[in-house]
């Protein structure tokens, strides 16, 4: 019997650590950011190459995706925190798009709502959707927000958009994320990152 309570006891056990580990806002990742190379809304060729030395928040979203939309008022309240900091920088990679005329809906969306995002568009895969980079990037769905940091380290992958998450909260996760990417991660205790 005491056998059995004790097996009871550690099987809860797990199954707490599993249920808080999948509500962590935040995975930290350590991992190279792969390279892209895509137009933004004005057609000129945007790299995260461009953003070196810099943190870069790479906020993966598509025009008919209902938790991006969501996620969008705190967003813009992290941009507007770190638009005078020339060392953070934002892009928002519009994918998966159904319709041929995402380009057109991503910018009405965008000032119907006075967004200031810079938008970049995911390129067409091998399977002829617009999923190039955000198969690269391993998304599991959107909306996925990667921190990286000044190095290109991948430092935080943030999954989806917890409903009923003030827009003030999100945005003091984004900052509290991109404060610590400022950071090198050794100073952060991580002795994972770079290879180490």
């Amino acid at each position: 019997m005491k056998k059995l309570s004790v097996l009871i006891v550690g099987a809860s056990l797990f199954c707490m650590q599993q249920v808080i580990a999948q509500s962590t806002p935040e995975l930290i990742t350590n991992q190279p950011a792969p390279v892209f190379q895509l137009k933004d809304m004005e057609g000129k060729t945007v790299s995260l190459d461009d953003y070196k030395g810099k943190v870069v928040v790479v906020d993966f979203w598509a025009t008919w995706c209902g938790p991006c939309k969501m996620s969008f008022p705190g967003m813009q309240m992290a941009l507007d925190r770190y638009k005078d900091d020339k060392d953070v920088q934002f892009l928002f990679i519009d994918t998966r798009e159904k319709t041929a005329d995402y380009k057109d809906l991503a910018k009405s969306f965008l000032a119907e709502n006075h967004y200031t995002f810079k938008v970049i568009f995911d390129e067409n895969g091998a399977d002829g959707v617009q999923n190039k980079f955000i198969k690269i990037y391993k998304v599991p769905g959107i909306p996925t927000k990667f921190i990286i940091d000044r190095d290109g380290i991948v430092r935080f992958e943030r999954i989806g958009y917890m409903s009923g998450m003030s827009n003030e909260d999100l945005a003091n996760e984004v900052a509290e994320m991109i404060e610590k990417a400022k950071k090198p991660a050794e100073a952060e205790g991580d002795t994972t990152a770079k290879g180490k």
